[in-house]
């Protein structure tokens, strides 16, 4: 191989490397940056542990299970703390889900879907 074909080919690697490695971390971070505006629902705990009817839990996907979160109703800043304890569906419109006694000190159930913001507890 001649040395401008080397030189090319190892030009070529390196600006591969480099975007790649841009654009990856450039989608972490991106990913992961809170205070996060949601639309928010409750679901019925009936069938659910003792731990989710007693307890402000929250099925959420983009924070690992046991995080505590500020959740504050946008439309009348009330705030609860609740503990992620689930996980919601890939394909869910929504991006939280609160239990029912979470949602009932955000808003009135009967008004089904809220927008919050959340942020994490450190």
């Amino acid at each position: 191989m001649s040395t401008n074909l080397v030189y090319l080919l190892t030009m070529k690697t390196i600006l591969v490397l480099l975007l790649g490695l841009t654009f990856s971390s450039f989608t972490f971070t991106t990913r992961n940056v809170f205070p996060n505006v949601h639309t928010a629902t409750w679901y019925d705990t009936s069938g659910h542990p003792k731990v989710h009817r007693e307890h402000s839990t929250a099925a959420y996907n983009n924070l690992p299970l046991h995080t505590k979160l500020v959740v504050t109703n946008l439309s009348n800043n009330k705030t609860d703390t609740v503990e992620v304890t689930d996980r919601m569906g890939n394909k869910s419109a929504n991006r939280i889900d609160l239990s029912k006694k979470s949602f009932g000190k955000l808003a009135n159930h009967k008004v089904g879907r809220i927008q919050v913001m959340v942020v994490p507890l450190k």
